[in-house]
């Protein structure tokens, strides 16, 4: 079985490589020019684009994953979540139109490095489980899993309209770090909080998760847009609270720089899966 997914996981060309993953590039237009996400334009480059430019995010091309599903016989496709993305609704279309059968759709209902852990959970299950086994599997993963994105520029959420209207308003506490987070079902980022330091956002994040259960039968994601100081800030804490959770710290793509902007840091947990 093929395991099929987007950039929005944030996995790498080399990494999709090493996983026999099919991976399609989301898409970003800047300055006039559209790029495919991590295949034609790195982060790094990237954050000194927007510097000048305000970036606009799609799905991936529909030609790319026509392309995918012309000539695969056997897949799963693994896409970020819907609402927050078109990449479903889109693929969905597609398979349609095109009547393929051997392809099962899964809208991931995560993004970052949730969505990557799903992506590896399925290719390390691919060649054994049936579709409908590893579905199950990653389905489990989901029933404990959140997301929490700390901007440092409110604009990018509110120009891309995933954040609701009293999340909105957060943006006007200019001393303070607002905090919103990904609600299941939700095609919109919600309000979570604010703090008046990074410190202080971040133990609001873990407060909420240790009152969620979080322990180490989770796995934590940090992720961020050039703010590694940020990052192994909330590492640390997370350490300290939380004893013997694994976390992984990850960059964002372009992609996901675009939803969150510079400098904005997201902390993820999930179930792991335990087989």
């Amino acid at each position: 079985m093929k395991i099929i997914t987007d950039t929005g996981s944030l996995m790498s060309q080399q990494q999709a490589h090493d996983l026999d993953i099919e991976l399609l590039p989301l898409q970003v237009a800047i300055a006039g020019k559209n790029y495919r996400d991590y295949f034609e334009l790195k982060s790094a480059d990237f954050v000194q684009m927007v510097k000048n430019a305000i970036p606009n995010s799609s799905q991936p091309a529909i030609g790319d994953v026509m392309e995918v599903y012309e000539r695969t016989k056997n897949a799963l496709h693994i896409t970020m979540t819907k609402g927050l993305s078109a990449t479903y609704d889109s693929a969905l279309g597609i398979l349609n139109s095109m009547h393929t059968e051997g392809i099962t759709l899964f809208n991931s209902k995560t993004l970052a490095g949730t969505q990557k852990y799903l992506v590896e959970l399925a290719s390390s299950l691919a060649k054994d489980k049936t579709v409908d086994e590893i579905v199950e599997r990653m389905n489990k993963c989901l029933s404990s899993c959140q997301s929490f994105l700390m901007p440092t520029d409110f604009d990018y959420l509110k120009r891309g309209g995933r954040i609701t209207t009293l999340a909105a308003t957060l943006g006007g506490f200019l001393k303070l770090k607002p905090i919103v987070m990904h609600v299941e079902g939700s095609e919109r980022l919600e309000k979570f909080g604010s703090g008046r330091t990074w410190t202080n956002a971040i133990d609001q994040i873990i407060d909420r998760m240790i009152q969620n259960g979080v322990s180490m039968t989770h796995k934590i994601y940090i992720s961020h847009a050039f703010n590694l100081e940020v990052a192994d800030l909330a590492f640390k804490r997370i350490k300290e609270r939380i004893q013997g959770i694994e976390i992984d710290i990850l960059e964002l793509s372009p992609v996901m720089i675009t939803q969150g902007g510079p400098g904005c840091v997201a902390i993820q947990y999930i179930l792991k899966d335990n087989g």
